[in-house]
This record gives structure tokens, C-alpha cells and sequence, in this order.
């Protein structure tokens, strides 16, 4: 079987954990390079999975034949480089998520990958987790009938003061929280319910004292078929982490919801559709008693790599394309718009200011101090 040459770009966090038994089960496509800045960073993951090369110069590694494409793990305010990079020097990209902080940013990686005719993929893992299909699947067939509003609500305890080396919640990020987390939940209302054509949006930042953009945000969006999403998305809990989505439909209700978090766990979630206030049913998926054959049928990384490599393979568009990356980066650009101007943001967006201004006075405005106080729940 042919198999995708891919090249690695950052080799932190989500290189090591997130994405370890994407990397181990692959099996279309396979590692034979990694980069970082950090050559121990580099060394490490070199040795972790085996792989021939590793370098600290990202031109060095773009010149590499035997790199197809790449994997683009950096920080969301470094894909601009390694993505425009990368598309230029012929290679195909999936890219993490958040896409970029700004939809300028994002038009010039669709660009680049356009004029190079390579695929782009933004890794949105939540399309290829087995529940979030089967719910989509369950809309598309009318199960529900029509669907006119969608609450999503996550929720993650972090109350620790960020290291230096931190880059999440920080003014150099270009977001906070909603970004980082929130582009998840605002991907499933766009892929869900379609489209969003306005959105009002309230942001805060609760611990002034140790971040530099937001940790609590409400955002309420209008779809062009008329259907009203609302995300609900916090740091700042003293209950465990949670993420649950409430469809409400004319012919039914469903409530989706994980004990923890979907990012972490290749289990299913509790999924409920009640009709007529009196009828429930479980239609939560199965899972299988073997870890490793639930990691290789239904880890969300894994399916996704696979996808992006069976683009390659056979020519076909990814599911998760750039437009669709740009298209949540714009809401949350919008988002920050809203809540700094204090009105609805219609879309699109033509243009977005200097948002290290609107955090800035956000944090000097910021009534609340957490103090010395930390905790994080056991998510």
C-alpha cells in the first residue's frame, strides 16, 4: 500500500499526546521527519516514533522528498509560516485548529494552497468523532425535523497560573479560551445548522491577574435558515469540565453530552431524544471491551490523519477544507467584534482591527480577582 510521507511541524503537546495513537495506528500515510525550534523537542520525537530525520530549520525540512505533506502542530499565532511555507514548497498541509487568529492571516494560507494546488485541511477532530456523525446524520434525515436552535455549553476547569512558556491566553496568541477551545463548539453549530450570518457576543476575562485575553464568553448566533446557536464556554467552574450540545427540533429534543470531555476519550456520548415531553430514548453508540481496537476503529485523530491522507491518495477534497477553518476564525473574530463595539456583527466580516486594544481595556475593566487561589477539575 502507498503511503503519505509526512513531515511533522512542531513538536510539542499535541505531537506527544494528542496525537501519539494517530501516529502509532496510521496506516496510510507515515512519519519521515519532524521539525521544531526546539531541536530536544525534535530529538524526542525522533526517537518516540522511530523516525528517520528530525531538523530545526523548516526550509530544511520543506526540502526533504520524501515529505508529502505536513502536519502543522504549532501554536495557532505560528501556522501562518509553516503553512504558506509548506504550500510553496508543493507540500499538502493539515493544520490545527484554531486556523489563525485574524481571517487575513487565514485568506493568505487558502491562497497559498490554492496557487500551489495542494490540499489544506483544517483538523477539525470533532467531524470525525463517531458521535457528532451519527447526531449530523440523525439532522440530515429530518429525525428531529427542523431544527431551530442549538445550545452548546463547555466548560473546563484551568485555574492555574499559566508558565511562561504558555502562549494560551496571552495577548501574542491573538485570543483566549473561545478561540482556543470555542472554535470546537463553534465549528459543530456552523456544520450542524449551516451558515451564520450575525452574532452578539459578551466576553470577560474573571482572572485579570494572570490572563491576558478571555476565560468566559457567551455567544449567540443567527444562521441563514433562521435556526439561533448559543455557546456557553468558561474557565472559570468549580465543577468538573463539560461539554454538551441540546438540539431542539419540531419533532424531537436531543441532548448529547460526555462525562468529561470528547477531546480527550475515544468513548461514545450519552446521547437522549425525547419527544412529546413524555417519550425518551438511548441512542448513546456502543463501544468496543478492547482500548486498542476502540483507538484504531474510532480515535478522532487517527480518522481524521487517515482522511487528509486518503485526500492525497486519491485526489479528493478534505472534508474539513480552509474555507471551513476561515469560516469559524471569522466567527470569532466577530465575536471579539461584538463584544468590544457592543453590537451585532454581520457577517462577513471585511476587515478586522487590532484586537490587542479591545483585551487590554477588557483586563483593566475586569471587576473580579481570583487572588492565589488554583484548582482544575480532573479533566
Amino acid at each position: 500500500m502507498k503511503k503519505v510521507g509526512l513531515g511533522i511541524i512542531g513538536c510539542g503537546w499535541a505531537a506527544r499526546d494528542l496525537y501519539e495513537p494517530a501516529f502509532r495506528f496510521l496506516k496510510n500515510g507515515r512519519i519521515v521527519a519532524v521539525m521544531d525550534i526546539d531541536e530536544s523537542k525534535a530529538r524526542f520525537l525522533k526517537e518516540l516514533y522511530n523516525v528517520p530525520r528530525c531538523y530545526t530549520n523548516l526550509d530544511e525540512m520543506l526540502r526533504d522528498k520524501e515529505v508529502d505533506a505536513v502536519v502543522v502542530l504549532t501554536p495557532p499565532h505560528h501556522h501562518l509560516e509553516p503553512v504558506v511555507k509548506s504550500a510553496e514548497a508543493g507540500k499538502h498541509v493539515y493544520c490545527e485548529k484554531p486556523m489563525a487568529p485574524t481571517i487575513e492571516e487565514a485568506d493568505r494560507m487558502i491562497e497559498a494552497c490554492r496557487k500551489s494546488d495542494v490540499k489544506f485541511m483544517i483538523a477539525f477532530m470533532k467531524r470525525f468523532n463517531r458521535s457528532f456523525r451519527f447526531v449530523k446524520d440523525l439532522i440530515d434525515k429530518g429525525q428531529l425535523g427542523s431544527v431551530f436552535e442549538l445550545r452548546a455549553r463547555w466548560d473546563n476547569a484551568r485555574v492555574k497560573r499559566m508558565p511562561e512558556s504558555q502562549y494560551r491566553l496571552k495577548l501574542i496568541s491573538g485570543g483566549g479560551f473561545l478561540q482556543e477551545d470555542g472554535s470546537h463548539a463553534l465549528d459543530i453549530c456552523r456544520w450542524w445548522l449551516g451558515e451564520v450570518e450575525e452574532i452578539n457576543a459578551y466576553i470577560a476575562i474573571v482572572a485579570p491577574d494572570r490572563h491576558e485575553t478571555e476565560d468566559v464568553a457567551c455567544v449567540t448566533m443567527k444562521h441563514k435558515g433562521g435556526a439561533i446557536s448559543t455557546l456557553h464556554i468558561t474557565m472559570i467552574t468549580h465543577r468538573t469540565g463539560e461539554e454538551s450540545y441540546e438540539l431542539f427540533g419540531t419533532k424531537g429534543t436531543l441532548v448529547m453530552r460526555w462525562l468529561y470531555h470528547s477531546s480527550r476519550s475515544p468513548e461514545p456520548a450519552l446521547i437522549h431524544l425525547y419527544r412529546n415531553s413524555r417519550e425518551v430514548q438511548d441512542l448513546t453508540l456502543s463501544s468496543s471491551w478492547n482500548p486498542l481496537q476502540e483507538l484504531r476503529s474510532n480515535w478522532q485523530y487517527l480518522r481524521e490523519l487517515e482522511h487528509f491522507c486518503y485526500c492525497i491518495l486519491h485526489d479528493v477534497e478534505p472534508y474539513c477544507t480552509g474555507e471551513d477553518g476561515r469560516a469559524v476564525v471569522e466567527m470569532v473574530n466577530a465575536a471579539y467584534l461584538s463584544a468590544w463595539k457592543n453590537e451585532r456583527i454581520r457577517l462577513p466580516l471585511k476587515k478586522v482591527p487590532d484586537l490587542r486594544e479591545f483585551f487590554t481595556e477588557l483586563r483593566s475593566r475586569s471587576p473580579w480577582s481570583l487572588g492565589e487561589i488554583e484548582w482544575s477539575s480532573w479533566y
